[in-house]
């Protein structure tokens, strides 16, 4: 049984009578738990639906709808799966107090790899959550490999009970479930020959894989007890990058795509010029940072500068990673007359000096870089640093919290094209100037004569 949390409005649950709070019994006879199986069992078009009304009363309701339609129903927050490792890297050991609590969590859970793309390590599986991975056809699953070596990957993950990652991946893969994988490297650990071990195992799984992504260790300043890690130096980012390109480019010739690449972070800690944006294909792993920083600069590029701009004066914060590549693209904006958009670097002091990209700076750390400066009349924030349903900081701040601190509009971009629409002049206001300046013309020449 699923309680129901929301009706969208005009949705085809709310002329069927629907509301928050009843309860979905059953879907075509099929009992459902969580908004897996509803989506699962509900992609039929014709439906059959048993509701407990939150009055009490039973109702059976039949429908007939469009095969993607969803209902227009919403369903409470999975309960997550708790991880079993105790990864030597593992970010959440490294998390300061006062953030949200929701990044607390230890996440090991199919179903939330299966719906938001987070990675799992298939470490916590019963054989009836293999059973529904296949019935119900959850792909791509997103899946946190490390290293292909057993005792390696149980060394990492500090779990003698870790199971043979390939043996589990095969299994996936002869069962129809495609996989999207990460790689997170630890200098001295499982870099080097294991990492080039490891992708090579990964990619004998093509065409199920589907990606590889490989990301740097992150370290913040929250260690005190942990195991001992370093970040990379510039020259061994360089040999990772070199090694990873090296073998996309043979797997690009041999199977028709790159598979592996490297996460933006081992470009910036190389000191290296990144790829153009063709190097990712579909951008497979852009959200776990890989090819972001190539789709910014290839939006910039492709992007008109406005013909009529509001005159302005901005600022931008953003983190020491994307500072200078940041402030390289506002250059073209440097012959826009009327046009002034400061970049403003902000240090880490949340998380410490060690964090440098742009979405783990909190409210507080925005504001810390920006005391004592002029702003202008607006600053722009990168979009990343918010939780995407609340909009709300890692430390809980929300946009409005920053505001009244500012005194200024805040606005939250992602691209090139946000950051122009913010200074282009929408064509009614350009056609509103037209009409306002024909009728004062109007207006003078009717009492020229007097």
């Amino acid at each position: 049984m699923l309680e129901i949390t929301r009706v969208q409005p005009g949705s085809t649950a709310a002329r069927y009578g629907l509301k928050a709070g009843d309860r979905l019994v059953s879907v075509n006879g099929n009992e459902v738990n969580d908004s897996i199986d509803f989506l699962f069992h509900a992609s039929d078009e014709r439906l059959s639906l048993v509701v407990n009304e939150k009055k009490g009363a039973s109702r059976k309701l039949r429908i007939v709808k469009d095969p993607d339609d969803t209902l227009g129903l919403e369903f409470p927050p999975l309960t997550i799966r708790q991880c079993r490792n105790k990864c030597i890297f593992c970010f959440v050991d490294q998390m300061p107090p006062g953030c949200r609590r929701s990044l607390y969590v230890k996440d090991d859970d199919y179903r939330a790899s299966f719906l938001y793309g987070n990675y799992i390590t298939l470490g916590n599986l019963h054989e009836e959550d293999w059973e529904r991975i296949f019935t119900q056809r959850l792909s791509p699953l997103y899946i946190s490999v490390h290293a292909t070596e057993p005792g390696l990957r149980q060394a990492l993950m500090r779990n003698k009970r870790a199971p043979d990652i390939m043996a589990s991946m095969k299994r996936l893969a002869d069962g129809g479930i495609r996989m999207h994988t990460q790689i997170v490297l630890t200098p001295g650990i499982n870099d080097g020959g294991h990492l080039l071990r490891t992708i090579e195992d990964i990619a004998g799984l093509f065409p199920a894989v589907l990606s590889i992504a490989v990301v740097p260790v992150g370290i913040t300043g929250h260690r005190k007890g942990l195991f001992p890690l370093r970040p990379f130096k510039p020259g061994e980012a360089r040999d990772v990058v070199a090694n990873i390109q090296s073998l996309a480019s043979r797997f690009r010739k041999k199977i028709g795509t790159r598979l592996v690449y490297p996460s933006d972070e081992f470009y910036i800690k190389a000191r290296m010029p990144f790829p153009p944006l063709s190097f990712y294909e579909d951008l497979p792993q852009i959200e776990n940072g890989v090819g972001m920083v190539a789709s910014f600069l290839h939006e910039a590029r492709r992007t008109r500068l406005p013909r009529r701009v509001r005159p302005v004066t901005m600022t931008a914060v953003t983190g020491v990673s994307f500072s200078p590549i940041l402030k390289a693209v506002l250059q073209r904006l440097k012959g826009t007359s009327g046009v002034s958009i400061r970049v403003v670097t902000a240090k880490n002091s949340l998380f410490g000096p060690p964090v440098t990209v742009s979405g783990l700076l909190s409210g507080r750390d925005i504001l810390a870089a920006l005391r004592g400066k002029r702003l202008g009349s607006m600053l722009l924030i990168p979009a990343s640093t918010l939780n995407e349903s609340e909009g709300i900081f890692l430390d809980n701040m929300t946009i409005a919290d920053v505001e009244a601190v500012v005194g200024v509009p805040v606005r939250a971009v992602s691209t090139f094209g946000e950051i122009m629409g913010l200074l282009t002049i929408p064509k009614t206001a350009v056609t509103r100037k037209k009409n306002d300046l024909r009728n004062d013309v109007g207006v003078r020449h009717i009492r020229s004569p007097r």
